[in-house]
Protein backbone atom coordinates (compact mmCIF):
# COMPACT_ATOMS: atom_id res chain seq x y z
CA UNK A 1 0.00 0.00 0.00
CA UNK A 2 1.17 3.27 -0.78
CA UNK A 3 1.38 6.05 2.39
CA UNK A 4 -0.46 8.37 0.63
CA UNK A 5 -3.77 7.21 -2.08
CA UNK A 6 -7.00 8.30 -2.81
CA UNK A 7 -8.86 5.97 -0.39
CA UNK A 8 -6.56 7.09 2.33
CA UNK A 9 -6.82 10.99 1.73
CA UNK A 10 -10.61 10.23 1.93
CA UNK A 11 -10.33 8.22 5.32
CA UNK A 12 -8.18 11.64 6.49
CA UNK A 13 -10.89 13.84 5.38
CA UNK A 14 -13.99 11.90 6.96
CA UNK A 15 -11.69 11.84 10.28
CA UNK A 16 -11.37 16.06 10.43
CA UNK A 17 -15.17 16.12 10.40
CA UNK A 18 -15.29 13.80 13.71
CA UNK A 19 -13.75 11.05 15.44
CA UNK A 20 -14.85 7.65 13.91
CA UNK A 21 -14.32 3.87 14.87
CA UNK A 22 -14.15 1.28 11.86
CA UNK A 23 -16.82 0.40 10.82
CA UNK A 24 -18.53 3.65 10.42
CA UNK A 25 -15.42 4.68 8.01
CA UNK A 26 -16.02 1.97 6.01
CA UNK A 27 -19.76 2.32 5.95
CA UNK A 28 -19.13 6.14 5.31
CA UNK A 29 -16.82 5.23 2.53
CA UNK A 30 -18.22 2.26 1.05
CA UNK A 31 -15.15 0.12 1.78
CA UNK A 32 -14.60 -3.30 3.22
CA UNK A 33 -14.04 -3.83 6.99
CA UNK A 34 -10.79 -5.44 6.60
CA UNK A 35 -9.49 -2.86 4.05
CA UNK A 36 -10.18 -0.06 6.13
CA UNK A 37 -8.40 -1.73 9.42
CA UNK A 38 -5.45 -1.89 7.03
CA UNK A 39 -5.52 1.38 5.64
CA UNK A 40 -6.06 2.82 9.13
CA UNK A 41 -3.40 0.58 11.06
CA UNK A 42 -0.61 2.16 8.20
CA UNK A 43 -2.10 5.64 9.02
CA UNK A 44 -1.33 5.56 12.45
CA UNK A 45 1.97 3.64 12.37
CA UNK A 46 2.84 6.75 10.49
CA UNK A 47 1.38 9.00 12.51
CA UNK A 48 -1.35 10.77 10.90
CA UNK A 49 -3.97 9.13 13.12
CA UNK A 50 -4.37 8.03 16.79
CA UNK A 51 -7.10 6.02 18.39
CA UNK A 52 -8.80 5.80 21.96
CA UNK A 53 -10.88 2.86 23.31
CA UNK A 54 -14.63 3.49 24.16
CA UNK A 55 -17.33 1.32 24.59
CA UNK A 56 -14.93 -1.46 23.42
CA UNK A 57 -14.00 0.05 19.93
CA UNK A 58 -10.94 2.11 18.64
CA UNK A 59 -12.18 5.72 17.80
CA UNK A 60 -9.49 7.09 15.43
CA UNK A 61 -9.15 10.64 14.64
CA UNK A 62 -6.47 12.92 13.11
CA UNK A 63 -3.12 13.91 14.49
CA UNK A 64 -1.42 16.95 14.35
CA UNK A 65 0.53 15.37 11.50
CA UNK A 66 -2.23 14.19 10.19
CA UNK A 67 -4.13 17.78 9.51
CA UNK A 68 -1.20 18.90 8.00
CA UNK A 69 -1.02 16.17 5.55
CA UNK A 70 -4.93 17.20 4.61
CA UNK A 71 -4.18 20.52 4.35
CA UNK A 72 -1.20 19.86 1.81
CA UNK A 73 -3.23 17.91 -0.36
CA UNK A 74 -6.06 19.98 -0.18
CA UNK A 75 -4.20 23.44 -1.01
Amino acid sequence: MSIISKTKLAILQELSKQPLHGYALAKKLNITISSIYAHLSELEQYGFVTHTISERRKVYSLTEKGKILLDLFSN
